[in-house]
């Protein structure tokens, strides 16, 4: 049926493109038709004394030559030559009348007898050429006209009849697929009645049975293979139930088991945290006897400072008591006038030296606090650091000049702010010890601590930069890592910077990085984030 709709649109193209070539050959006959009648009418429209009549005559004639030589070539097959010649003919013979007139200037007429019979005898010749190319010319245009009208007459045809066709092949088309919706609703609900059916019921059986616990007591039913897949379910869910039972007591024994060892582990990890915690304080514990010495001489400079002073005052009270009392021994005028003048002083320089004592005494405090939970909470960092500073004075006053740049605006930063000492003291003193080895005695380097606040990071960062010599290239991978140290046997542990790294990036979720190059410095850079989320114990 399609392909025969398919064959009739092919011949509807093929007429459709025939159609097409009659109306450019309908139009090039029109046109040819329209140029050769022109000849005559120019006759009748130009005046009979117009010069230059002939000279478009005789284009109109070479156009027309040229029509009718190109209908001759490409339509000889509907336009025969005993057709065209008359037409051919009455050109010839209109083109002599023509010649003629021109040689005897026709329209100028005179009143001799002669010109006249003979203009006369030109014009009888001239109008017997028209009316045989006329004919000519007539039955042309008739021949195309038809040849029009019938090339419309089958494209119509053609188009009517596939109309036709895809009519029917429509009606065709909608009485199959009725009949095989029809045929396919039948089968399916037979397909069902013997198949999906006793499938959905089996399905409902089997889920009762696996999620409810109740017995699968399904009645086979259905073909043959509904029925074997009863039966083989039915055994697969009985094997599957003792199966279960099974793994199930199998598994709560190893559940306790589970539970057992999960207790184990958090006893563990509470007895590793906490010695982790006491590894961090030994070490800060160590530093601090290392720097018992110049920590002691930080305190003997002021204490002897405040004693002398004292003194003097004691000197002075007791020369008051005795001029009050009008003691021999009593100092005179210009003595008291000594001690007026100079006890002021007195008293402010011992306030001065017992306040550095007090200083130095409360940094070590806040310094060698430990906590004991380990725990993280808002601590001011700023603080910290200038107590840790005062602890480690002896280690860098004399080799460095330290400046510090600490954010004033700093928030408190949920932290261990004992563990963040520890590390702060361990990056001072190497700062300190590499300016030490790289200047001489008389020299001093310089060192620097700051500190910045990142809200949109959410971090806060701390610095330290030492004009040292910087870390050799070849060790810079490996500073970090437990028991590696670059210092003589004895005087480095190389645990510094790795307890350093464990507490910034295990314990404090922060990182831990430094910038170096050598011979110009190192800065390392602390980075702790203020969500407490990320402080959390691990």
């Amino acid at each position: 049926m399609f392909r025969s709709t398919n064959q009739l649109a092919n011949e509807l193209h093929q007429e459709s493109k025939f159609s097409g070539q009659s109306a450019g050959e309908y139009s090039d006959v029109k046109d040819f038709l329209e140029v050769t009648r022109g000849i005559v009418v120019s006759f009748e429209v130009y005046p009979q004394n117009y010069e230059g009549i002939f000279g478009v005559t005789w284009d109109r004639f070479t156009a027309a030559k040229i029509g009718l030589n190109q209908i001759s070539d490409q339509y000889l097959k509907n336009y025969p030559q005993s057709m065209l010649e008359p037409i051919a003919n009455g050109l010839n013979n209109l083109s002599l009348s023509i010649k003629k007139m021109e040689k005897m200037s026709v329209w100028e007429v005179t009143e001799e007898d002669n010109d006249i019979k003979r203009i006369n005898y030109l014009k009888k010749q001239f109008n017997n050429a028209r009316e045989e190319l006329d004919q000519g010319l007539n039955f042309l245009e008739q021949a195309a006209e038809q040849f029009l009208q019938k090339s419309k007459s089958s494209l119509d045809a053609k188009q009517s009849e596939l109309n036709q066709k895809e009519e029917s092949d429509l009606i065709l088309l909608s009485i199959a697929s009725t009949l095989y919706f029809l045929l396919v609703t039948s089968l399916a609900f037979v397909i069902y009645k013997s198949f999906a059916s006793p499938i959905r019921k089996l399905e409902s059986a089997a889920k009762s049975s696996i999620e409810d616990n109740r017995p699968f007591t399904l009645k086979e039913s259905g073909p043959y293979e509904i029925k074997s897949l009863i039966r083989r379910l039915q055994g697969l869910i009985l094997g599957l139930e003792s199966t279960v039972k099974k793994r199930t007591s199998s598994l709560q024994a190893k559940t306790v088991q589970l539970q057992a060892k999960t207790v184990q582990l958090q006893e563990e990890m509470v007895q590793r945290k906490e010695l982790e915690t006491q590894l961090v304080h030994a070490q800060k514990m160590e530093a601090v006897g290392q720097l018992a010495s110049g920590i002691a001489h930080e305190i003997n400079s002021p204490s002897q400072f405040a004693n002398d002073n004292i003194l003097f005052l004691k000197d002075a009270v007791d020369g008051f008591i005795a001029k009050l009392r009008g003691e021999a021994t009593a100092p005179d005028l210009k003595e008291l006038q000594f001690l007026v003048e100079n006890a002021p002083e007195a008293v402010d320089q011992a306030k001065e030296g017992i306040s550095r004592i007090t200083t130095i005494v409360k940094s070590m405090k806040n310094f060698a606090y430990k906590d004991a939970e380990s725990a993280k909470r808002p601590s001011d960092l700023n603080q910290a650091i200038q107590s840790t500073i005062v602890v480690a004075t002896n280690e860098w006053k004399y080799h460095a000049e330290l400046k510090l740049e600490l954010d004033e605006n700093l928030p408190f930063v949920p932290c261990n702010i004992g563990e963040i000492n520890q590390v702060v003291l361990n990056l001072v003193v190497n700062g300190a010890h590499a300016i030490r080895d790289r200047f001489q005695e008389a020299q001093k380097g310089n060192l620097k601590v700051s500190t910045m606040h990142y809200a949109d990071a959410g971090c806060v960062v701390i610095s330290i930069n030492d004009d040292g010599g910087g870390i050799p290239k070849k060790v810079q991978t490996r500073i970090f890592e437990p028991f590696f140290t670059t210092k003589e046997v004895g005087v480095g542990t190389g645990q510094g910077l790795a307890i350093a790294h464990n507490v910034i990036v295990k314990s404090h979720s922060g990182q831990i990085w430094f910038d170096t190059q050598e011979g110009v410095g190192t800065t390392f850079f602390i980075k702790l984030p203020m969500d407490n989320k990320g402080v959390e114990d691990k």
